[in-house]
């Protein structure tokens, strides 16, 4: 591949794009489950707390292993994890659909959850191997996108499949896990990988200079955990997607239990409250391209998510379960400002910011993990879906709070950013 190729915008963008899609689709799988659970629940006789578990499972290992894994993977390049990984995910998602018990479901769930954790940490090696400084919160905007195309168009396509195939979850895990095949050989295919050098630097092509990625240091564990903005927005995304996995969890039960809507109609709403937030991300993370404004959007979209996803469970009226799923979606918009907070601190590296992004989703992942058990635990307690969403429903108010955290702690002004090297300064 020519090296005029290489430096074009077009490539450069093509090359995170796939990355995106490749990673969003393990998203997919984790967060579409709620479609396949009740086919899944009938055949092992699953109870609402082992219902929890199982949908939750990917994010255990996100709270125990993602901070470990980022450490240890990204002194490989983006090309070879990516690639590695999604063989590993196919071979996991055949293995469900194999699965002969609930328990050998649940280990392949859990293995699923740990490609997943590899994977994401090629993101930030990436961005600062393809993108400026000024386009990071772009990147956190397209990612928001594609994961709201994606997740939606799989929200609406898993009952289509489930369907055909006569309410049979098992070939719905195998043809997903052909389609990863299908992109692990357009990653190799088409992806090359770059490395940080001055050469690179001096295209305008990254904000910081790394000749390697090699050095494995316990320094950079401590100075990535160092920075109080990480913990504040791994806060502000534990509640969010405590709410968010609850209700892709157990929201297509509750339509189909309490209200009589089929799981296909249910799926336009799931997918109202997916979409639109890509759309409204990359809207954000275009003309957010610093620090400026975040408190305000963190503020609004914690206090609208939460109204919203309460509003769904107190009324039947699919109309307007549509309206107040689309609203929600729009606030989560939110989602580039929040995650692309370790981009922006001050003096740090590229394998650091990697092991920062990990500590978000360590905690992030508390969430998403505690969320769908917690929502069964409380039915099972009480035999009521609908109180317990509504109790989890209030968890977006982390966002609200983060966003208010984040103006204290910010001693920067007009939204700057300090670089490591006036060089880089210079090009940007």
């Amino acid at each position: 591949m020519s090296k005029e190729i290489i430096d074009r915008d077009f490539y450069r963008w093509s090359v995170y794009g796939l990355f995106v899609t490749c990673n969003t689709f393990g998203f997919f799988i984790a967060m579409t489950i709620g479609i396949l659970l009740p086919s899944i629940a009938d055949e092992f006789s699953l109870s609402p707390t082992s219902q929890g578990i199982f949908g939750s499972s990917p994010y255990w290992a996100y709270i125990l292993l993602t901070l470990v894994i980022t450490w240890w993977v990204t002194r490989y390049s983006p090309k070879v994890i990516v690639a590695v990984t999604m063989l590993l995910s196919s071979l996991c998602l055949a293995f469900q659909g194999w699965a002969p018990t609930f328990f050998f479901l649940l280990i392949g769930r859990l293995l699923f959850g740990i490609t997943m954790i590899a994977r994401e940490a090629a993101g930030p090696l990436i961005i600062r191997q393809w993108l400026t400084q000024r386009e990071v919160n772009l990147a956190g905007g397209v990612e928001n996108l594609v994961f709201g195309f994606i997740v939606s168009s799989g929200i609406l396509v898993t009952p289509e499949l489930l369907d055909i195939f006569g309410g049979d979850w098992r070939p719905v895990m195998k043809i997903l896990a052909l389609v990863f095949l299908l992109l692990i050989g357009l990653w190799l295919v088409l992806v090359k990988d770059r490395e940080i050098t001055a050469e690179v630097q001096k295209n305008g092509n990254t904000s910081y200079v790394e000749k390697n990625n090699q050095g494995l240091s316990r320094s950079i564990l401590k100075k990535a955990l160092s920075y109080k903005e990480v913990w504040i927005a791994s806060f502000g995304f534990c509640g969010a997607f405590m709410a968010f996995t609850s209700f892709n969890s157990f929201l297509p039960t509750m339509f189909l239990e309490s209200y009589g809507i089929s799981l296909s109609k249910s799926s336009f709403v799931a997918a109202s409250y997916v979409f639109p937030g890509g759309i409204s991300g990359i809207i954000a993370g275009y003309y957010i391209r610093g620090k400026e404004m975040r408190t305000p959007v963190l503020v609004i979209a914690g206090a609208v998510i939460a109204i919203t996803f309460l509003g769904m469970t107190y009324t039947e009226n699919y109309l307007f379960l549509l309206i107040l799923g689309s609203i929600n979606g729009l606030a989560w918009g939110f989602f580039p400002i929040l995650y692309m907070v370790p981009y922006h601190l001050d003096d740090i590296r590229p394998r650091e910011i990697a092991v920062a992004v990990a500590l978000v989703w360590t905690i992030a992942s508390l969430g998403l993990s505690i969320g769908p058990y917690l929502t069964g635990y409380i039915q099972e307690v009480t035999g009521d879906l609908r109180l317990s969403l509504r109790i989890v429903a209030l968890a977006p108010i982390t966002v609200l709070i983060a966003g208010l955290m984040l103006k204290l702690t910010d001693n920067s002004k007009n939204g700057d950013i300090k670089f490591p090297d006036k060089k880089c300064e210079a090009i940007l």
